[in-house]
């Protein structure tokens, strides 16, 4: 008797087994033309198919096990969650995947991009590297010697279960938030993202703490970065000057903003190609962080590739209204700050 209920039941539980099933996968090559394929995936058919030459091979699975989703498909579920924000299961849905394939498939994708973070994202080291920076910033509005622009900008984080460490996420808008160091060029491409601070970390500390902020107090890097007046001013950091007095002072705070407004620019040009960030992401801080450093790879990919730019001329800064650095300036940066200034006076 026991033996046949113990058949009875694993016929019923048999049963009651979900049978598999293998969607139907939607490829947008197939179904979008072009301006549809830059709306949704922020990259044209001519971009996203450069994008899967370079990826595609890298997300393969070594085999087609169980319908296993290839690379092509991979890198548009990845683009279409940059692009939108929202949760897996809608774009999950629209491409024939679960939403669990979903969020496997955006870390792998992102964790791909994080690997290329090396040959994709530089800064300068060469002498003519260097050189031709310095240059590109100085045809600007005359600032001479600058290789970078240093800002930082906030990505919100929306629903994360953040424990006992929710407060230090907290920033001064008092909303939940990654602050984002980035670097870069006139050419509106990033030099160095810094992406592993809660929002409640000074732009200040981010910069002195990273790698590359103790390289140039080392002194291993050339040229100077240029930042507001929430950094300290020194001889590798030029900032505003608070009350300009001499002409020379005057011409350096006109020239000040022409040549930092690139980072302005570029923090809102990648949350426009990527609204993933400027909307906030669903999910944990150190996902949210692989996330960011993804969307700086693709961004830089889209400028060697000229993708078209989303609308953007102007930016404003996350917070108009920085604070100022409350610490006092150093001697020597006072000094390269009054030389430059006279630079750039005698240039008019």
């Amino acid at each position: 008797m026991a033996a046949l209920q113990m058949i009875l039941g694993e016929r019923v539980a048999a049963g009651l087994r979900r049978e598999r099933i293998f969607r139907d996968r939607n490829y947008p090559l197939d179904n979008f033309n072009d301006e549809d394929m830059h709306e949704r995936y922020r990259f044209t058919r001519r971009g996203l198919m450069r994008l899967m030459d370079l990826l595609a091979a890298g997300l393969n699975h070594p085999t087609k096990r169980s319908h296993a989703i290839d690379g092509r498909l991979q890198i548009c579920i990845a683009l279409r969650f940059y692009a939108t924000g929202t949760v897996h299961t809608g774009h999950g849905d629209h491409h024939g995947v679960s939403k669990a394939s979903a969020c496997r498939i955006v870390r792998r994708v992102s964790s791909h991009l994080i690997r290329m973070k090396g040959d994709v994202i530089r800064f300068p080291t060469t002498p003519q590297e260097v050189m031709a920076t310095q240059r590109g910033f100085s045809d600007v509005a005359g600032f001479p010697r600058i290789v970078s622009a240093v800002d930082c900008t906030h990505v919100l984080l929306k629903g994360s279960r953040l424990g006992e460490d929710a407060y230090v996420y907290i920033n001064r808008k008092r909303v939940k938030s990654i602050n984002v160091q980035l670097m870069c060029n006139s050419r509106y491409k990033i030099t160095n993202v810094v992406a592993r601070w809660p929002g409640s970390a000074h732009d200040s500390r981010i910069l002195q703490h990273s790698n590359i902020g103790q390289e140039f107090e080392a002194g291993n890097k050339q040229g100077i970065l240029i930042g507001d007046s929430g950094y300290p001013l020194k001889p590798c950091l030029m900032t505003p000057i608070a009350e300009p007095q001499s002409p020379a002072e005057i011409s350096y705070n006109r020239a000040h903003p022409r040549t930092r407004v690139f980072i302005e620019q570029v923090n809102g040009q990648l949350k426009m190609k990527f609204p993933c960030l400027m909307v906030g992401l669903h999910v944990g801080p150190k996902q949210a962080c692989r996330t960011i450093v993804a969307c700086a790879v693709l961004f830089n990919l889209a400028k060697d590739m000229q993708e078209p730019e989303h609308e953007l001329n102007q930016h404003l800064p996350d917070d108009p209204h920085a604070e100022i650095y409350p610490g006092a300036a150093r001697a020597a940066g006072l000094a390269i700050r009054a030389q430059i200034a006279q630079d750039i006076h005698n240039r008019l």
